[in-house]
Parts: C-alpha cells; sequence; structure tokens
C-alpha cells in the first residue's frame, strides 16, 4: 500500500492529498502508513463493532445539518476526528426493515422454533435462546434501533466535521465510476493480447468516462433531471446506412428521438430543457 501511494505522489505532484476509503477497504496498517507518509485520510468506522465510535452516540446537543438528509455530530478521540452521520430517511428505512424482520422472525419461530434460526444472522441477533425455547428479546432490538440512520467516520484532517462528512458522501461516485467501467463502458471482458491495444482499450473506456460524467455535470447544469443512462439509451437507438446518391457513397443517420434530443438540444441552446409528456426532462 506504501508503495503505490508513493508511487502516486511521485506521479502526480499534488500538494496536498486527502484518502477517502470505505469500512472494508483500509485497515489499521494502512493507515499507519498513509500517516507515516504524511498524508490525511477520511474513513468509514463499522459502528456496530468500534467501541471509540461508539462513544459518538452518547453525545448529547443537537446535530448540526449539513443537508436534508445529512446531520453531523463529532468527537476528538485519541487524536482523530469521529464524526456521526444521521441521516433522516434511512432511519426510516432502517426502522422498516427491522420491523419487516421482527415480524418474520415471530412467524418463524412459532412453525420451526428456535434451531431453524439461530443460525440465520438476521434472526439471531434479536433471539434471546433458553435451554430449548427461544424469544425475542426487547433490550436487543432496543439497542439495534440505537444504530438507525447513522454511520461513523474517522479522519485525521484539518476539515471541518461538514467537510468531511461531504467528502465521504462523494465515494459513491467513484464506486459508480467503477461499476460504470465494468458494466456500460465495457472494460471487461477484454479480449486484446497485445500490451498496446489493452492500454488502448483502457484508455478509450478512460475517456468515455471522463465524457459520461461531464455530460452528467452539464445536465445538472441546466436543470435537466433525465439521467445520462437514459440518454445513452437513447442515443444508442440511433442507426447508420450507407447510401449510394449520383453514384457517390454517402452515410446516413437516423434522427436522434426522445429524452437524448431535448437533452443535446437543451444543451446547445443553454436553455431550460422541453417537457416530454412523461416529464423525466423539466
Amino acid at each position: 500500500f506504501g508503495m503505490v501511494v508513493g508511487d502516486l505522489k511521485k506521479r502526480y505532484p499534488i500538494q496536498k492529498v486527502i484518502l477517502v476509503g470505505d469500512r472494508g477497504m483500509v485497515s489499521e496498517a494502512n493507515l499507519d502508513q498513509i500517516r507515516e507518509l504524511g498524508m490525511e485520510y477520511i474513513v468509514g468506522v463499522k459502528l456496530r463493532k468500534s467501541k471509540k465510535a461508539q462513544e459518538l452516540l452518547s453525545i448529547r446537543g443537537p446535530y448540526k445539518k449539513v443537508l436534508p438528509n445529512l446531520k453531523v455530530k463529532s468527537k476528538k478521540i485519541d487524536g482523530e476526528t469521529y464524526v456521526l452521520c444521521y441521516n433522516p430517511d434511512a432511519e426510516e428505512r432502517d426502522r422498516a426493515s427491522r420491523q419487516v424482520v421482527l415480524e418474520n422472525l415471530q412467524s418463524k419461530l412459532d412453525e420451526l422454533g428456535p434451531s431453524g434460526l439461530v443460525k440465520n444472522r438476521a434472526y439471531s441477533k434479536f433471539l434471546t435462546i433458553e435451554k430449548a425455547s427461544a424469544k425475542i428479546d426487547e433490550e436487543k432490538v432496543s439497542n439495534d434501533e440505537k444504530f438507525d440512520g447513522k454511520y461513523a467516520i474517522r479522519t485525521n484532517s484539518s476539515l471541518t466535521d461538514e467537510e468531511a462528512a461531504l467528502a465521504y458522501k462523494e465515494l459513491w461516485r467513484v464506486e459508480q465510476a467503477f461499476r460504470n467501467l465494468k458494466s456500460n463502458l465495457e472494460l471487461r471482458p477484454m479480449y486484446h493480447r497485445v500490451e498496446s491495444r489493452i492500454r488502448g482499450h483502457i484508455m478509450v473506456c478512460f475517456f468515455a468516462l471522463v465524457m459520461e460524467s461531464f455530460l452528467a455535470y452539464k445536465l445538472k447544469e441546466i436543470g435537466c433531471q433525465t439521467s445520462v443512462k437514459d440518454i445513452l439509451h437513447d442515443v444508442s437507438q440511433m442507426k447508420a446506412s450507407k447510401i449510394r446518391v449520383n453514384g457517390e457513397e454517402q452515410i446516413v443517420r437516423t434522427e436522434l428521438q426522445g429524452q437524448a434530443n431535448l437533452a443535446f438540444e437543451a444543451l446547445v441552446t443553454q436553455a431550460p430543457p422541453r417537457v416530454l409528456e412523461k416529464n423525466t426532462c423539466h
């Protein structure tokens, strides 16, 4: 890991870099190496398993609002800032999901008894086993409620709580980019064997990703709610044909239709996009 980061620092002479990583990506050993390299980081924490992070749950006082669906609290612990992030929408989803599990659990208990459920993690965490019987443990249910809509991050950076939370929230864009490379842009499977062709294939996919990201940015800038995926679908419906006119070959294509037509028309004119009947671009 240290070699990779060191190589990146040599190739890209950027003055300040903050590494952002998900909960399962960064170990304590990696964090030690990042600190030794004099770099900063923002990483996710497994809130249910980290005693340090769980100290955040006992912080009194209101959350600081960052976005309608993001509020934060923080605490300095062993030289790092731990930030508790709270999403009210996710809290509702977690509560509803648990309720479904509990209803199914009681039904399964009545039907199968404890033996058929103890190996199911979704069920067993709410159970208390006593000899040959089992019942739903209300204390465990109450404890689980404390985590509804919450996740934690830790950072050694000088960013504010709000900035750190927003930076971590943007991690999904990187993950989406990798998904696009593997699926939409068809980075894999790769059928080339010559190194130059492999490099060329990856470069073309990278340029496509940059263009897709730029298109998404421009659509947002003009207020168009249509997704890039929908536009690319409409573009894929275009057909090209080779025809001969007066003895000369020409290539003609079908017209751009649907959301793609409206979006590109708006991009050219920089005017608010017109609306189709389905109202998907407004």
